[in-house]
């Protein structure tokens, strides 16, 4: 038990004097990260809004890319497929709505865009959680089209 404790003190000493370290590794791996988006898409990830599941825990998402993910900001959605990307206006969307399914506890949304008399659709994983809004963000910037229909339920701004 004694082992145990000296060891735990250990490790937070350890912990604690390289603080600095830990904290340069996480900054460097985060601007990497932005530069490896920016040479990918062409677009600014810190300027977007994530709708697909956020970075997993401790950066193991480090060759693992989901495909596609969904952002968006105030005037697109786009749809990222490694280095392909696919932009709608998210005035052109037309419905947002729950579907009956989930996966991994996760609520899986249907998207209708209405581009040229055309009909596209999309089924996404939001990563709406406890500590995100981002799918409410979304479903409240697309609301602002009259057109649209949106599960109201789930907007901020009701």
């Amino acid at each position: 038990m004694t082992i145990l404790i000296i060891a735990t003190f250990v490790i937070v000493i350890i912990l604690m004097l390289n603080t600095q370290g830990i904290s340069n590794y996480f900054q460097i791996r985060q601007e990497q990260q932005e530069i490896d988006f920016k040479e990918r898409t062409n677009l600014d990830l810190w300027k977007l809004i994530k709708l697909s599941p956020g970075i997993t825990w401790l950066g193991s998402d480090q060759f693992h890319f989901s495909n596609p993910e969904f952002y968006f900001d105030d005037a697109y959605l786009y749809l990222i497929d490694y280095d392909k990307v696919t932009e709608h206006p998210i005035g052109n969307i037309i419905e947002v709505t729950r579907t009956s399914y989930s996966e991994n506890d996760r609520r899986i949304w249907k998207i209708v865009i209405n581009e040229s008399d055309n009909q596209i659709i999309y089924k996404i994983v939001t990563n709406q959680s406890l500590t995100t809004n981002n799918f409410s963000l979304f479903l409240d910037k697309v609301n602002e089209n009259s057109n649209s229909v949106v599960d109201s339920e789930w907007l901020v701004n009701v």
